[in-house]
């Protein structure tokens, strides 16, 4: 036969309960010299002297005979020393100026951390140490900008149908649904049909990309003025814009021609060495190159690898080489 257990009679009951409940009571209690968290949030940007909380209505502090002093999150913070309501100061929060949240991944919250501690006037006991975060909010203060108001993109021209060029991306000092939200590219009639925009998204954020949609031919258009906008999130949204210069880069896609198909020109026997003896024209499209022949100390016809070019050194000896072939 096992051991007989005690039943609590009603009147043992009446008193176990209110035991059970005082013993809860202080086990959730915090002891003197003990560090208890509290929460709280605000948007950055607000004026001096906004309550951001209240210890003693909030998590059931004293509010008389007690003395609440801050020990950490100054200059941001007041305590008023009575009531331990928490207030904002004249050094503004702001998201983007924390020390704090300089460095943050993309979501993560800002966090302004406080100490309070809290001095038994009455019993002149040890102080109790409150630790506390405020999550500072972000709100739509800055506008998305690109990095210079000129963004140059060259594109070699014959590129086909279907490239990607990444377009520098904007910053936004701002976070989250403030942050970057949109591209747009804006183009006039003449490049309507030759370039789009695409907007790529990884971990790192949104990266716009120019389209290559048409033909580039650089001997019918060597430049292209477009607009890129960006747009953050916010309501109402924030966005600026940049002038996106697409320069059309030059290939060797067109055989150099002259403008007749011979020259001919008299030259006199007793013609004194540098004598100007006939002018000829090589184009290459757009641009023209003058050749002018002289007379030199040799007794046979000057050959077209004596020719001196008007045009820059280098093109000159480029033009050497062609036509002594």
């Amino acid at each position: 036969m096992g051991p007989l257990r005690h039943s609590p009679g009603p009147g043992e009951r009446r008193l176990l309960l209110p035991t059970l409940l005082l013993a809860l009571l202080l086990l959730l209690a915090p002891s003197p010299g003990h560090a208890t968290r509290v929460v709280y949030k605000v948007a950055e940007e607000q004026p001096p002297n906004t309550l951001i909380g209240s210890l003693a209505a909030d998590y059931g502090f004293p509010d008389v005979g007690h003395l609440y002093k801050l020990e950490v999150g100054a200059p941001y913070l007041r305590v008023d020393g009575k009531t331990g309501d928490i207030f904002t100061t004249e050094t503004s929060i702001d998201r983007e100026g924390l020390r704090e949240c300089q460095n943050q991944l993309p979501g993560e919250p800002c966090i302004l951390e406080f100490e309070v501690s809290i001095t038994d006037l009455v019993q002149n006991g040890s102080p109790r140490l409150l630790e506390g975060q405020i999550e500072v909010q972000d709100i739509n203060d800055n506008t998305p900008n690109f990095a210079s108001p000129v963004i140059t993109l060259p594109i070699p021209e014959n590129t086909n149908i279907g490239s990607l060029f990444s377009i520098p991306v904007a910053s936004d000092r701002d976070a989250g649904p403030n942050g970057v939200a949109s591209y747009e590219l804006q183009v006039g009639p003449e490049a309507q049909e030759l370039f789009g925009l695409q907007v790529a998204e990884d971990q790192e954020g949104k990266q716009p990309q120019l389209i290559v949609m048409g033909n580039l031919d650089r001997e019918r258009l060597d430049s292209y003025d477009l607009t890129i906008k960006v747009q953050d999130g916010g309501n109402p949204p924030r966005a600026s814009s940049a002038l996106l210069r697409v320069t059309v880069l030059d290939t060797n896609d067109n055989a150099p021609k002259f403008e007749r198909p011979s020259y001919e020109a008299e030259l006199s026997e007793n013609s004194p060495i540098g004598h100007s003896v006939i002018q000829v024209r090589v184009t290459f499209l757009c641009q023209a190159i003058y050749v002018t022949v002289t007379q030199h100390k040799y007794s046979d016809p000057p050959s077209l690898s004596q020719m001196t070019f008007s045009s820059p050194a280098k093109r000159a000896e480029q033009m050497n080489r062609l036509l002594s072939k």
